[in-house]
């Protein structure tokens, strides 16, 4: 067995949750295969063959999740070992949090709801993972884990002496902090998405050791070919008529995510701009609530693919830092430029490819960004698809194989 073995326990996987579970499974894809670093990695180009460069062993990884979405949809390589539990994510406390989610003047008490649901799961979790450890080989290995669960799993790994990594990539450390610090100030190294979000949570953890890993994405598993992208651009472009208003995409409507704001820019746009068209995509209730104003077409849930390709730029606001925004490289893919505000790493995940917005509350900024790209948009757009090599998930692998080859020689 190889001396470099990783024990990821988190509380989802595979099936995913959301992104964070397709990223998190790409990593450990990635690493249980022999490859580079990123200091010896060649550069990698989305859909493109790169250079051979397994200068770097593979590692043993195991992974350890609920199964309480469902069967396994084979995110994960065979070469991961994946066991679950049966604990479920979801509990009373868990669904009151839910339940104040959208209510104005309820945050303090969804807050009070999320931290004991995560207080009640944490030592359930933490007695799950222990007897999975118990009956591997565990001495010597690093431990893995994320999101809301990560308190019951840091406390199975510290129990066992392991020294473990905290990959943060939502601002649920930042909401919870009392909950969180303990976990983000024991854990070995501390994995963000992006150095945005790694200046954040220095701001307000203690942290050990911490590093950049951008969210991976896998064009060529999630969009097939650069032909099949340029194709799907093409015939989704020509399907518009001559003098087609300027339509504007977006992917995501949460309220972590834009909603307030967006209630606030639409009609504002309207004003200033009444001939763009925004499309909303989202089959939840968030987009529709902004079905009402003149210029949103909510297309519900819809094939991103098709999506991206029938639009000029792409819009993503946020109201919470921690997030990196994954759709702005999706977008990028189709030579889709994109407007986003200045939270987290949202700099890094844009680059050169459209135009970044101090503070997205300010409705008129925003429009005025939205206006210049698009006047500009095929200069753009070519940037944008430039700045998707990235998040290539092998790039990604290979920072995130950095940060644990540091962490294996050094301990």
């Amino acid at each position: 067995m190889s001396t470099r073995r990783l024990f990821a326990a988190v509380r989802d996987l595979d099936p995913p949750g959301g992104g964070a579970e397709r990223s998190l499974a790409a990593l450990l894809n990635g690493i249980a295969a022999p490859g580079p670093t990123l200091e010896t990695a060649p550069t990698f180009v989305p859909m493109s063959p790169a250079a051979d460069a397994p200068t770097h062993p593979a590692w043993t990884v195991s992974a350890f999740a609920s199964q309480d979405r469902g069967e396994p949809i084979g995110l994960l390589e065979p070469e991961v070992n994946f066991a679950t539990t049966d604990l479920p994510i979801e509990g009373f406390w868990s669904k009151v949090a839910w339940g104040l989610r959208e209510r104005r003047g309820e945050q303090r008490r969804r807050k009070w709801a999320h931290d004991r649901h995560i207080g009640r799961r944490s030592p359930q979790f933490a007695a799950r993972v222990g007897s999975w450890l118990d009956k591997q080989e565990y001495a010597g290995g690093i431990g893995l884990t994320q999101l809301e669960w990560a308190p019951g799993a840091a406390q199975a790994f510290t129990a066992r002496g392991m020294p473990y990594i905290m990959f943060v990539r939502d601002d649920t450390v930042f909401r919870l902090e009392d909950r969180f610090r303990p976990v983000m100030e024991g854990a070995a190294l501390v994995c963000a998405a992006g150095e945005g979000l790694l200046a954040d949570i220095r701001s307000r953890f203690d942290i050990q050791q911490g590093h950049s890993v951008p969210l991976p994405i896998d064009f060529g598993g999630r969009f097939g070919s650069m032909e099949d992208v340029n194709a799907l651009r093409s015939a989704e472009q020509a399907k518009r008529p001559d003098g087609a208003p300027p339509t504007i995409g977006i992917m995501v409507v949460t309220p972590e995510k834009g909603l307030r704001m967006y209630q606030r820019l639409l009609p504002r746009l309207f004003e200033r701009w009444p001939e763009a068209e925004v499309h909303i995509a989202g089959g939840s209730a968030y987009p529709q609530e902004l079905a009402h104003h003149p210029n949103a077409r909510v297309v519900g849930h819809v094939d991103a693919a098709t999506f991206f390709a029938g639009i000029d730029l792409h819009l993503i606001l946020f109201e919470t830092t921690g997030s990196w925004g994954r759709v702005i490289g999706e977008a990028g893919l189709f030579g889709v430029p994109s407007v986003t505000s200045d939270v987290g790493s949202q700099k890094e995940a844009l680059g050169e490819g459209g135009i970044l917005v101090e503070d997205g509350h300010d409705a008129d900024a925003v429009i005025e960004a939205l206006r210049a790209v698009y006047e500009d948009r095929e200069r753009y757009g070519a940037l944008a698809r430039q700045h998707t090599q990235m998040v290539d998930h092998r790039r990604s692998v290979a920072a995130f194989r950095s940060g644990l080859e540091e962490l294996f020689e050094g301990r």
